[in-house]
């Protein structure tokens, strides 16, 4: 037995290893070519197939947030992108060979993700297809596409199966905790030339490609915001709900709780992103509501800490950084103009664009434009309409607006949809929070204010449906992979009286 798996062994090495280096050296000799990275990867892909078999489902809820793209394939698509296709194609593979191992099906969510995802591919299919232009097509669009649709697929992936208990809160922590790669994209202002390579795995914003575009290290600009900073902060914020609550932070023996949300907060409102702190004010406030502490002793003290405290920011606004002023410009009070101006700049042009789209509404109210946009199109966004101006960014689909994000591209099929999809979500979610396992209460009571916020904030403030509808997807799934489905309310014994037929009755007196 030991000379046959010897021999089987060495046929191994000298059939197969030994050709496979010989090609790989072979293109290694050209590495930047793209058929080169195409291979290397592929081989790649099959070493770590044992890999995925085994740890796909982790890896999908840490790559869920995660501000990484795969830079050496067209497109550099989001490392979410490519784990949501492969976790559920090892799903579906789990299931063809054990039927035991099945998915969590909640037919009233699968309903109206199955109907928009009709709706969606109608649509391509009746103007002019996706439109993959990173793969030599000549529309572009399929990105957006394929965003959406993956972001679809991600709430099947999510519910391929229940999370075990001992391991609810590690997964939780890895999708808010993936969400701190953010911050990296903000060291474009810090770093020295000689280590911008770390970029093409974790892309910056435009600001950061304009302090990487100068010679001398750091960022001249007017003044900075740290989008990434802010956006891996106000995750740490919500990790912070996740596992103490609103009680649990205002626990005075646990002071440092307190603490760092407030140096969370301020760091949170460096990124100059007014909607954040809109955000974080709407969740903390339902949370409040729904932990109980209207009535609690608690109501009158944070109520003085409160005005106190907002008080004394808004008496030195003006001496904060100009990222802060910025965040609080939407309210009533004297910031500085740079910032003001910033601020309004921004609201402007989104008006100007919505007045633009308004009129055209009834004109894709039956069948929506899509995302597919032509060379001509194209050119027309590249020449002069930029993205910064208002009617580029209409003719780029860039709306900035929720409602019109949905009803320009899917029509009222599309808005119909979502929906409908929505009210499913905060139905399961607030069955969940209501009769939910006590251990996972914390959890189950930030998920519906979150996802209930976001929905606010996708409506009234800004929203795009192919960027949002994985962050809608992932509170829904990751509540119910964690409650196992949907739960419902314990039934109550009901005491029935049963008449004793050998027990006579006893006589009138």
């Amino acid at each position: 037995m030991s000379n046959s798996f010897l021999l089987f062994r060495s046929l191994v090495i000298y059939g197969i290893c030994l050709p496979l280096a010989i090609f790989l050296g072979y293109l290694l000799a050209t590495p930047l070519d793209i058929w080169t990275l195409g291979a290397v990867g592929l081989v790649f892909v099959f070493l770590s197939v044992p890999l995925f078999l085994r740890w796909h489902y982790p890896w999908l809820i840490l790559c869920w947030n995660l501000n990484a793209v795969v830079f050496f394939l067209p497109g550099k698509p989001q490392f979410s992108l490519m784990m949501i296709p492969i976790s559920i194609s090892v799903s579906i593979l789990h299931y063809i060979l054990n039927r035991k191992l099945k998915f969590l099906q909640i037919p009233s969510l699968t309903r109206p993700l199955c109907f928009l995802t009709v709706v969606v591919l109608a649509t391509a299919l009746l103007t002019g297809g996706i439109g993959l232009n990173a793969f030599g097509g000549e529309n572009i669009g399929g990105r957006r596409y394929i965003s959406l649709l993956v972001g679809i697929a991600g709430y099947f992936a999510l519910t391929s199966q229940k999370i075990p208990s001992q391991k609810v809160h590690l997964y939780v922590g890895l999708y808010f905790l993936s969400a701190l790669t953010a911050a990296i994209s903000n060291l474009a202002y810090v770093i020295n030339p000689a280590f911008t390579f770390i970029f093409l795995l974790f892309p910056t914003d435009a600001q950061g490609i304009q302090a990487l575009a100068q010679d001398s290290i750091g960022y001249t600009g007017t003044y900075i915001r740290w989008g990434g900073l802010a956006t891996a902060s106000i995750s740490m914020i919500f990790l912070m709900l996740v596992k103490y609550g609103v009680t649990g932070i205002f626990d005075l023996r646990k002071y440092w709780r307190l603490t760092l949300l407030i140096c969370l907060l301020v760091i949170t409102l460096l990124g100059g992103f007014r909607s954040m702190l809109i955000t974080f004010l709407l969740i903390f406030a339902i949370l409040f509501y729904l932990e109980g502490l209207m009535k609690s002793p608690l109501l009158p003290i944070f109520t003085l800490v409160a005005i106190l405290g907002g008080t004394l920011t808004i008496s030195m606004v003006e001496k904060l950084p100009l990222s802060v002023q910025r965040a609080f410009s939407f309210l009533p009070i004297k910031v500085d103009p740079i910032a003001e101006m910033d601020a309004k700049s921004s609201s402007e042009w989104r008006l100007d664009m919505w007045k633009q789209v308004l009129p055209e509404v009834p004109r894709y109210l039956l069948l929506g434009k899509g995302y597919s946009m032509s060379a001509s199109e194209l050119s027309m966004v590249r020449s002069g309409m930029t993205r910064e101006n208002a009617a580029g960014a209409a003719l780029a689909g860039d709306y900035h607006n929720g409602p019109l994000s949905l009803v320009m591209p899917f029509g009222i099929w599309g808005v119909g949809g979502f929906i409908w999809f929505l009210v499913a979500s905060l139905r399961v979610l607030h069955r969940n929070y209501r009769y939910g396992d006590p251990a996972y209460q914390r959890i189950n009571t930030f998920l519906l204010a979150y996802f209930f916020v976001k929905t606010i904030i996708f409506f009234v403030i800004f929203g795009s449906l192919y960027s949002d509808m994985a962050l809608f997807t992932g509170a829904i799934g990751l509540s119910v992979a964690i409650n196992g489905g949907v739960r419902s309310a314990a039934p109550v014994p009901v005491v029935k009286q049963v008449l004793n037929k050998f027990k006579l009755a006893q006589a009138a007196q």
